[in-house]
């Protein structure tokens, strides 16, 4: 897996990126396939950036907007840096990996 943040453009705002996902061939975004991929750890990144945006008070401010096989990608509508920051940070920590927050600052 690799944790990617994106700066805002394009219209969009800083989106969290879990690229890479294990066990997640066959997922579509629009189909509730949770039992056909059980053992895809898009759902772990997932329960982990919601977990640490409740934590950190941006849990209202979180959408999951970049979704397709192998990615997830979180969307923050705020421009709080420090808070998006301890996010990111969180849920890099909880899955045992490293992201760069370099560009936040």
């Amino acid at each position: 897996m690799q944790l990617v943040l994106e700066p805002p453009h394009m219209g969009k705002n800083w989106i969290f990126f879990a690229n890479d996902l294990a066990n997640d061939k066959g997922f579509v975004a629009h189909e509730p396939c949770y039992h056909r991929i059980p053992d895809s750890e898009r759902w772990t990144v997932n329960m982990y950036l919601r977990e640490a945006a409740e934590e950190f008070g941006l849990r209202q401010f979180i959408f999951n907007q970049c979704q397709w096989e192998g990615s997830t990608g979180w969307e923050f509508w705020t421009d709080n840096k420090v808070k998006i920051k301890a996010v990111v940070e969180k849920v890099a920590e909880r899955l045992g990996l490293t992201v760069d927050t370099s560009a936040l600052g």
